[in-house]
């Protein structure tokens, strides 16, 4: 039985001109071109490929028979700021279909795609983090709501910090965040949903959302310590 697609936002025509576009501007992009190109060696072949993978996402269809996570998370050396780039050309180009529910969905499920990615690929590989387990000793007293980029306050998008002697575990419920220590070593982290990192007490941090999500933290503190 085939599935229906009368309420469809696009066409298989459609998703054709998407992939093909899409990709004709990776192919030209300084950045993401040599990346695509190392790997990609018959190019009609993949574009199909391509095109059952976006029309299995947006039509439902059940062609696509490959296994993208893996083959992306063998890939060496990516960095979130590739993602961002594949992204943004990827925005780009919906936004010149003059299909507003393709747009829509489309981009959705790009951005689930792209967080999706980078949480399998940081797993299996080693990358700059902070930390995720607190120390013994500490007594959990307060969650904070579950933020969201609609009421994450500004505060918290700029440098600030937890009280003497009062600790937070933050974690990423949904999407991808930032998290930058504004103090030494002024480290930063991409983290995606399951993630945790530790925010010490007096460290200086701020968050930043980089696809939509959500995280709430937990405050801890020491035995006697005033935190509020």
């Amino acid at each position: 039985m085939q599935p229906d697609h009368s309420d469809a936002p696009c066409t298989e025509d459609d998703v054709r001109e998407l992939v093909h576009r899409f990709y004709a501007r990776v192919r030209e992009d300084a950045t993401l071109g040599p990346i695509f190109e190392a790997r990609v060696t018959d190019w009609d072949t993949h574009l199909e490929s391509l095109c059952d993978f976006w029309s299995a996402l947006l039509l439902g269809t059940r062609r696509f028979q490959g296994a993208p996570i893996p083959a992306h998370a063998r890939i060496p050396d990516l960095s979130w700021p590739l993602f961002q780039r594949w992204l943004a050309l990827f925005h780009d180009v919906t936004a010149t279909l003059d299909r507003p529910a393709l747009q829509t969905q489309a981009d959705a499920m790009a951005q689930r795609i792209a967080a999706k990615l980078w949480q399998v690929w940081q797993d299996r590989n080693v990358l700059p983090s902070l930390p995720d387990t607190l120390p013994d000793g500490l007594t959990a007293y307060r969650d904070s709501p579950v933020f969201t980029p609609d009421n994450l306050p500004a505060a918290l998008q700029a440098a600030h910090s937890t009280k003497a002697g009062a600790w937070g575990l933050l974690t990423v419920h949904t999407g991808v965040l930032r998290y930058t220590l504004d103090d030494p070593p002024h480290t930063a982290v991409v983290l995606s949903a399951g993630q945790r990192v530790v925010i010490q007490p007096q460290q200086r941090h701020h968050v930043a959302f980089e696809l939509p999500g959500s995280f709430q933290i937990t405050f801890y503190r020491e035995a006697g310590a005033a935190t509020e």
